[in-house]
């Protein structure tokens, strides 16, 4: 049996290193006591005091799926509407629970809040987190399988395999893209109860529009502390500061 040239022996480990790296997907974990503590004072009914550990763990970017919900409980009983949909959007992207789409409906229409509405790409973000797994799974394996005809036909045919490297080129990259920027969009909650609409980033651009928060908004891109962002059918502009990534 030949042993595999060196080359390839060392581009098959790249390719197995990437594989594993699709796999993981779960949401991070937080240290135990901090979040005793935090779950301790929620169910006692200190719910301040709770949230103020929950935050210091998120912002060490730990997270369990519970605490974000129980966040979002305490944010809509202090009447912090934004912070609340904040919260329900995490819990959202970390679990995928559709049940809570029809909660932020529910308070959306309350509180007369735009970027709710179930659109073409609430659908495909939907079917693209299902099926995330999937996904990686049948990247992975093809790559594996063009990588094995590759080095056949390199080594056992003494062929250069043009077609098959740049197939298997093609795969590496659409696996690299899925693991590391596999959401469809990037989205942000309105946190300034005041929020100023611009129709340029600067200034001394004209103000279209003043906005409440609570308001979720697709992300369109960024120029110094300006986001561009889309409302409604229009472009605008907010600061920086206005906005609150929907990311963990």
């Amino acid at each position: 049996m030949k042993i595999i040239q060196r080359p390839y022996l060392k581009f098959l480990i790249v390719v197995i290193l990437l594989t594993v790296s699709t796999f993981h997907f779960s949401p991070a974990q937080t240290s135990g006591f901090r979040l005793k503590t935090a779950d301790s004072l929620f169910l006692a009914q200190r719910y301040t005091q709770s949230l103020e550990h929950y935050e210091q763990i998120l912002k060490q970017r730990q997270y369990t799926p519970a605490m974000l919900l129980k966040m979002a409980f305490v944010y809509e009983g202090l009447n912090q509407i934004g912070s609340a949909m904040y919260y329900l959007n995490l819990y959202f992207i970390s679990t995928n629970d559709k049940s809570v789409l029809e909660k932020m409906r529910e308070l959306a229409t309350k509180y007369n809040l735009e970027g709710y509405e179930t659109t073409d790409t609430d659908r495909f973000l939907s079917f693209y987190l299902d099926h995330h797994l999937y996904i990686s799974i049948t990247l992975a394996a093809m790559t594996i399988l063009i990588f094995s005809a590759m080095y056949y036909t390199r080594v056992k045919l003494a062929s250069r395999p043009v077609a098959s490297g740049i197939v298997l080129c093609f795969l590496l990259a659409a696996l690299f893209a899925h693991q590391h920027y596999g959401t469809p969009m990037t989205r942000g909650i309105i946190s300034n109860p005041s929020t100023y609409l611009m129709d340029g980033p600067s200034a001394g651009a004209s103000v279209i529009q003043i906005i409440g928060d609570g308001h979720r908004v697709e992300v369109m891109g960024k120029k110094d502390v300006w986001m561009k962002i889309k409302w409604g059918d229009e472009v605008v502009y907010i600061k920086e500061n206005s906005l609150r990534p929907v990311e963990l």
